[in-house]
């Protein structure tokens, strides 16, 4: 069964394509919303930058398949196997991944917004940059898997292994949940809330529209191309920060200590300034 054969069927209102052998199937760039593929299997399948948002892999075997940048939002992949899958770039906001195994997967800016990884193996996963606010981590298996700079806001990590997990400039605020033995301390994660410390802190380059940081402590941090659209800064220590090229689109700098601040390439626009003026 080849990829024209999948089409087409699928085009003929076709959605059970389950308990099919599909290894090594070409899929790239198609669009098969809504489609189930339970207990298929799909290894080593080239999936990139599908569409396959609503769809079913419940219990599929996805092994190394490649699915760089596909639409997985609101799918259903409990139990499935996707060892050593690459979900690069992949969608999968509000989808169910409970019990899946993610061995030695690649996850590299995924988006997991919202998304129930409870009981999944991610154990050497890596996950660098990966948006997963709200997602649900509970009883998962994280052992030495590579969370640095992920966006970990309002997750949810009760009864998860973290054993020699990377967090490593991961971000997260006070609705994050960690497991009650857990030491954040040496964990290299930065809690992003108001009042708090993170002098001279790299946060270059990340995604930090609307946080609340009035009164924190910026001093000498690195923010170059950060994006702090509609941020609240009011009262910040900004001395000797990094800003070049960020942007302060809409943020709110209101009492600011901004000495020695370098905001070159930095957008102002509709930004209040430190003495309370609106920047043009």
């Amino acid at each position: 069964m080849n990829r024209e054969f999948i089409l087409q069927r699928y085009a003929e209102g076709e959605r059970d394509f389950c308990d099919l052998i599909l290894p090594t199937i070409d899929l790239s760039r198609t669009m098969l919303r809504g489609a189930a593929f339970v207990q298929s299997d799909l290894t080593r399948a080239l999936l990139k930058r599908a569409d396959f948002s609503h769809i079913s892999l419940n219990s599929a075997i996805l092994e190394a398949a490649d699915l760089e940048g596909v639409n997985l939002s609101r799918s259903d992949l409990s139990m499935a196997d996707l060892r050593h899958a690459n979900l690069s770039y992949a969608i999968l906001n509000l989808a169910s991944l409970i019990g899946a195994d993610l061995e030695a997967a690649y996850l590299v800016m995924t988006q997991l917004l919202g998304c129930d990884l409870s009981g999944v193996n991610l154990t050497y996963g890596t996950l660098l940059g990966a948006s997963c606010m709200g997602a649900k981590f509970v009883g998962s298996n994280l052992r030495d898997a590579n969370l640095s700079r992920t966006y970990l806001y309002d997750a949810d990590f009760r009864e998860a292994c973290l054993t020699g997990t990377g967090l490593h400039g991961a971000l997260y605020n006070r609705h994050t949940r960690f497991p009650v033995d857990y030491d954040l301390t040496q964990s290299g994660a930065y809690l992003i809330a108001p009042g708090v410390d993170l002098s001279k802190t790299l946060l270059s380059g990340m995604y930090l529209a609307t946080v609340q940081l009035t009164g924190a402590n910026l001093k000498e941090a690195d923010l170059q191309r950060s994006d702090l659209a509609s941020a609240h800064l009011e009262g910040a220590n900004l001395t000797g920060a990094n800003l070049t090229g960020a942007n302060l689109r809409g943020a709110d700098l209101t009492g600011a200590v901004c000495d020695r601040t370098c905001f070159t390439d930095a957008n102002l626009t509709g930004a209040t300034l430190p003495d309370g003026t609106i920047h043009p």
